[in-house]
């Protein structure tokens, strides 16, 4: 599936102490169009529940939604895509059974040629220090220059953006920018994503 912009990119969590659905809504609301679950705790059975009404509500807006991790999920809620780290089912498995988006992280120059004959986008972080990506070394805006620069497909930039520098990872040739806490930890996540998608869409347009 051919992917040219994604823009502003927004990966929900539970770990900020609100509920997906409150973040999903507040952030469709503001006009963010790309929408990805991202959940570690809950049983299977929750999980399904909970993505079967963020896929409703994506679709209330015409907002792309993705799975992490799970392609069971993502196929079992009819999403449009799926999102793999380096240690989930292997990314080349996943694409002869699944036909819709699939987003694969990347830290490197080689784990992003790896990723580039099988993803219709690639993540490539952290760029910056975050607390949601715990354990791994932030790859600096150099590191994501690296990476934009090997492979032809969309890169979304990920890891402790915030609308204090993401200008500064805008110029580096990105196709979009995935933020968590920059939105989730806000007082008013509406406002904090309608702030970053303004910067956004000043520089990559609509």
């Amino acid at each position: 599936m051919k992917i040219d912009r994604i823009g502003l990119y927004f990966i929900t969590s539970s770990e900020f102490g609100r509920r997906h659905e409150e973040l999903v809504e507040s952030v469709l609301k503001a006009g963010v169009r790309f929408v990805q679950f991202r959940e570690k705790a809950m049983s299977a059975r929750k999980m399904y529940e909970t993505a079967k009404r963020l896929r409703s509500l994506t679709l209330d807006y015409s907002a792309t939604f993705i799975v992490n991790d799970r392609f069971d999920l993502a196929l079992t809620v009819d999403a449009d895509g799926v999102h793999l780290g380096q240690n989930d089912i292997p990314f080349e498995v996943v694409r002869d059974h699944f036909d819709g988006i699939l987003g694969v992280s990347t830290h490197n120059v080689e784990e992003a040629r790896r990723a580039e004959r099988y993803a219709d986008y690639i993540s490539a972080g952290p760029v910056f220090l975050t607390t949601t990506k715990r354990g791994l070394k932030p790859i600096g805006l150099e590191g994501l220059k690296s990476i934009v620069a090997t492979t032809r497909k969309p890169v979304v930039a990920i890891g402790g953006i915030n609308k204090e520098n993401v200008l500064d990872v805008l110029k580096l040739g990105v196709s979009g920018v995935a933020v968590i806490s920059a939105i989730a930890s806000s007082k008013d996540p509406e406002k904090a994503a309608k702030d970053l998608l303004e910067i956004v869409k000043r520089y990559l347009g609509d």
